[in-house]
C-alpha cells in the first residue's frame, strides 16, 4: 500500500507572514504525520529576511518569482513569471499527485495553472476574510464560476467566508476551521515584555489598513488616562508603520511600544500581556482569536463585517458597541475594569476544540472522498488514516 500524495497549492507562504502561511505549515506537519506525502507548491516572494519557522522550506517546490500586488488595504501576490507554467507543469509530473489542495483557489497565478493543468481531483480551501459585496467582483463572477466548476470539494474556515464568495459562484463548501497549535501557545511571560506594576495592551499583526492598526493607537489615547498602570505593545510591521508612530502623541510615546515583525517570541509575548487587541473592520475567521485564548487572553474586537459569521470561538469575544475609536476603547476599558477568570478559561476550553489534531481528521476525510470518487486505487486509504 503506498501513501495518499496530496500537492498543497499556496501563494501566501513564508518567507511572508500570516495565517494562511500557518495553516499550510501545520496542514502539511498534521498530513505528514498521518502518514500522507505532501509537497506544498508556491512562489518564491521578493520580500526581506525576516523572522519564521526553522521547517518553513521542508517539502517545498519554489515555482518562480511572485510579484505583489496592492489591493484592499493589503498585499497579495501571484506567481507569473513565463517559466511558472513549465515548472509547474514538470513539478506535477514527478510527485503524481493524487489530488491538489489549492488555498485562495480565486487568486491569479498558481491556483490558476493548478485548475488548468491538474487532471486529478481538486480541493480548494478558502480563507479570504469578509468583504462587502462590489460591483467589479461581479463583472469577474464568470472566472469564479469557472474556478468552482473544477473542485471536486471545496473547505471554507468560516460561514462567513463562504457566505462572501456564494455571491458570485454556486457551491456547497464543507465548514472546516483554522486549527491551532495548543502546545506552543501555551508559554510563560517573559522578562522582556514586562515591567514592574504595569499591564500590557496587545496588538498583533502586519500593521496594513485591513487590521485597523490605528484603531488601537487612537483608542489607547483613550484608555491610557483611565489606566495609568496600561501600556500598548505593537507587534508586526507593514507598510503603516511610519503613520502609527507619528500618530502617538508625544506624551504617551513612553507607553507605546513598536516591536517590529515578531515570530518565535509570540507566545511570550501573549502570556506577558493583559489583553489582545483586535481592531479588524472585517474578519473570515481570525485564527489569532484562538491563539490568544490558548494563551489566556481575552480579546477585545469591533463588530467587524462577517464576526457573526465567522465561527464559535466568538462567542468569547468582548465586542466593542459600535464600530468606532470611542466604543473600541470603552470595550477596552470594561475588560481592564472587570475580572476576567472565567472568560479565560472559556477561552483556553474553546481553543482545545480548534487543536490541529482533531482539525487535520476533517480535512484528511474531505480528501479520502474526493480520491475515492475519482477513482484512485483504494490501496493507499487505510496508511493515509492510520
Amino acid at each position: 500500500m503506498r501513501p495518499l500524495r496530496v500537492g498543497i497549492v499556496a501563494e501566501s507562504y513564508f518567507p511572508s507572514l500570516g495565517g494562511i502561511q500557518e495553516h499550510v505549515r501545520h496542514l502539511r506537519n498534521h498530513l505528514q504525520r498521518r502518514g500522507v506525502e505532501v509537497a506544498v507548491l508556491t512562489g518564491r516572494p521578493t520580500v526581506a529576511a525576516g523572522p519564521g519557522p526553522e521547517d518553513a522550506e521542508q517539502g517545498v517546490i519554489r515555482l518562480g518569482h511572485a510579484r505583489t500586488f496592492r489591493t484592499g488595504g493589503s498585499f497579495t501576490q501571484a506567481t507569473i513569471g513565463p517559466l511558472a507554467p513549465y515548472r509547474f507543469y514538470r513539478a506535477l509530473r514527478q510527485k503524481r499527485f493524487d489530488l491538489l489542495n489549492i488555498h485562495g483557489p480565486c487568486d491569479f497565478g498558481l491556483p490558476t495553472w493548478a485548475l488548468s493543468m491538474f487532471r486529478g481531483p481538486k480541493v480548494l480551501t478558502l480563507h479570504n476574510a469578509s468583504f462587502p459585496d462590489a460591483r467589479w467582483r461581479h463583472l469577474v463572477a464568470p472566472y469564479y464560476r469557472w474556478v468552482f466548476r473544477r473542485a471536486a470539494a471545496v473547505i471554507s474556515v468560516s460561514e462567513a467566508t463562504a457566505q462572501s464568495m456564494r455571491r458570485y459562484a454556486d457551491f456547497a463548501p464543507a465548514i472546516i476551521p483554522n486549527g491551532i497549535d495548543l502546545a506552543y501557545w501555551r508559554a510563560s511571560p517573559s522578562p522582556q515584555y514586562l515591567r514592574p506594576g504595569t499591564r500590557n495592551l496587545v496588538y498583533l499583526g502586519r500593521l496594513e489598513a485591513r487590521n485597523g492598526p490605528e484603531v488601537a493607537i487612537e483608542a489607547f489615547g483613550a484608555v491610557a488616562p483611565r489606566f495609568p498602570d496600561v501600556r500598548l505593545l505593537v507587534a508586526g510591521d507593514g507598510p503603516m508603520r511610519d503613520e502609527l508612530q507619528a500618530l502617538v502623541p508625544p506624551h504617551l510615546r513612553g507607553r507605546v511600544e513598536f516591536l517590529g515583525a515578531v515570530y518565535h517570541q509570540r507566545p511570550e509575548l501573549l502570556a506577558s500581556s493583559s489583553v489582545f487587541l483586535l481592531p479588524a473592520r472585517a474578519v473570515g475567521f481570525s485564527i489569532m482569536v484562538l491563539e490568544a485564548f490558548a494563551a489566556g487572553l481575552p480579546v477585545v474586537a469591533l463588530p467587524a463585517l462577517g464576526a457573526d459569521g465567522a465561527g464559535e470561538h466568538w462567542s468569547n469575544v468582548v465586542l466593542a458597541k459600535g464600530d468606532s475609536v470611542a466604543a473600541f476603547a470603552d470595550a477596552v476599558s470594561d475588560t481592564l475594569s472587570q475580572e476576567q477568570g472565567e472568560r479565560i478559561a472559556r477561552g483556553r476550553a474553546i481553543a482545545e476544540s480548534y487543536d490541529w489534531e482533531r482539525i487535520v481528521g476533517r480535512i484528511l476525510e474531505v480528501y479520502q472522498r474526493v480520491a475515492e470518487q475519482s477513482g484512485q486505487p483504494a490501496g493507499w486509504r487505510s496508511q493515509a488514516a492510520a
